[in-house]
């Protein structure tokens, strides 16, 4: 007796014209508002930061708008972690303050430090962060929105 467990769920359908063309335009129509959501975003004077908490809280995603720092979101990919830009005599306090929030199950935390510029500067900042969870509790990700809570004002 010979089994195949290759191929053996393998449902193939053939997408007609009209199929095709709908995905298509759903497609569209979502990168457009992914789009629009990018620029309100980069607009703002709030950055995105999305960071893996089932790891090293590496940075996932941080909006363009960190230039407001000096620094690029690209810096955050593959040179620089996120925890890198925050004072230094501060960082253990941000650190165990996640970790301390994802272990008791929190879904939101605010936190305010200082966030040292490109020039280094320190400059005070609240990060509100929502930490999405899976099925079973498990912190997945931390979502936040960060500002700056002291700006400058010129007359």
């Amino acid at each position: 007796m010979k089994t195949n467990t290759e191929n053996s769920c393998t449902i193939e359908k053939e997408l007609s014209k009209e199929e095709l063309l709908y995905i298509m335009e759903k497609q569209k129509e979502a990168f457009e508002k992914l789009k629009v959501l990018e620029s309100i975003i980069n607009n703002s004077p709030f950055i995105a930061l999305s960071r893996d908490a089932s790891k090293d809280f590496s940075v996932l995603f941080i909006s363009e708008n960190i230039s407001q720092f000096g620094y690029k979101a690209e810096d955050f990919i593959c040179k620089m972690a996120y925890y890198d830009i925050i004072q230094p005599d501060e960082r253990e306090y941000v650190k165990l303050e996640l970790m301390e929030n994802c272990r008791e199950g929190s879904k939101y935390i605010t936190l305010k430090y200082r966030i040292m510029t490109k020039k280094g500067e320190a400059r005070p900042v609240e990060e509100k962060i929502f930490i999405q969870r899976d099925a079973q509790g498990n912190p997945l990700y931390l979502q936040s929105i960060i500002f700056e809570t002291q700006t400058k004002c010129s007359v």
